[in-house]
């Protein structure tokens, strides 16, 4: 495995320099304890060297998995699959229920769920239902509620009672069907 790293001209300069200041850091701090303690100190240099290398031999390898990772990345986002092999065009169709939790679909897909959830929910003939934005500082909740003002199935809404999730939710009241 070191082999292979040290044949990337990339590592093997990092791992040269790396050992270079490595060894230069350890005389430098030994060579006066040497002068003190006498040709034993010799002996921890080597031991403190030895160890400098493995961690650097360590390093070295965790880096460059990184940056194999990166490498084996595709090029283009044709070549990008889908982890779960879903395919992205894929319609699921979500059970229509009085509410809707808005938290699972990305934001740039939040106006397209609300209004097809509002088409399906009129069908059903449901009158109120619930979409739960969540708090935070209130950019979802301004989205949906936008949304919901000029929504033509909606006839009114609010943010939600306390027990239903209060400025987290909006309770949205849809028009009657014609029958």
């Amino acid at each position: 495995m070191i082999r292979q790293l040290l044949s990337d001209p990339n590592v093997r300069f990092a791992y040269i320099a790396t050992k270079i200041g490595v060894f230069a850091v350890a005389a430098l701090v030994t060579w006066p304890l040497a002068r003190l303690v006498g040709p034993k100190a010799w002996i921890g240099l080597g031991i403190f060297g030895a160890v400098l290398g493995v961690m650097t031999v360590v390093v070295l390898i965790a880096g460059s998995t990184g940056g194999a990772r990166a490498a084996e990345l595709p090029e283009s986002p044709s070549e990008i699959e889908d982890d779960d092999g879903l395919d992205p065009g894929l319609v699921v169709e979500i059970p229509i229920e009085d509410s809707l939790d808005l938290h699972s679909f990305p934001p740039r897909d939040i106006p397209e769920v609300v209004d097809s959830f509002l088409e399906a929910a009129h069908e059903k003939g449901l009158t109120e239902v619930r979409l739960i934005h969540g708090r935070g500082i209130g950019v979802q909740r301004e989205r949906v509620q936008s949304l919901l003002a000029r929504h033509r199935l909606v006839s009114g809404f609010h943010d939600a009672p306390p027990d239903r999730g209060g400025w987290g939710a909006t309770v949205a009241y849809l028009k009657k069907t014609k029958t």
